[in-house]
């Protein structure tokens, strides 16, 4: 449900939170989760430019995560390389439900977006609630779809190294 370079970026971090102070070669953060080298290395030149990740050039060198990195939640940092990192939109090609906000997000108009969280229903493009007789099927799940989302989003980065993965 999160888009490629989403799963990349969570990649990297979960690596680095799991590594401690220990200075990582690109290639080997690239390597070892199996993550493409050339999405590893834009990650890590973004995650250094904002001071969340420390770079360390020659022998001995690598990267690490800043010590302040671990209070940072991941919505903070997703947003740097998605501007909408969130679940994807509706998974139908052609919305099987007739949304209307469907048909005017492909015609290039935005939905109001702000959808309650909390087991509401939601829909899955972001209108504040579904007008159409017969819904979607995802919509009465798509609440808790969002609702992970958000937990994901407000995960502090010290928290991936907790989950003892790596």
């Amino acid at each position: 449900m999160l888009n490629q370079t989403t799963r990349y970026v969570l990649s990297v971090l979960c690596y680095l939170a799991n590594r401690g102070e220990e200075r990582v070669p690109a290639r080997r953060i690239a390597a070892e989760p199996g993550t493409p080298a050339n999405y590893v290395a834009k990650i890590l030149g973004t995650l250094s430019k904002r001071g969340v990740v420390l770079a360390e050039k020659g022998w001995g060198g690598g990267y690490a995560l800043a010590a302040t990195a671990t209070e940072v939640p991941l919505g903070d940092l997703l947003v740097l390389f998605d501007a909408d990192p969130g679940p994807v939109e509706c998974p139908f090609p052609e919305p099987i439900c007739g949304c209307r906000v469907a048909h005017d997000r492909a015609a290039g108009a935005a939905p109001p977006h702000g959808p309650s969280l909390g087991g509401a229903v939601v829909c899955p493009y972001g209108a504040m609630e579904c007008a159409n007789p017969v819904p979607c099927p995802l919509q009465a799940h798509w609440g808790k779809v969002r609702e992970g989302f958000e937990k994901l989003s407000t995960t502090r980065v010290g928290d991936l190294a907790e989950v003892g993965i790596g």
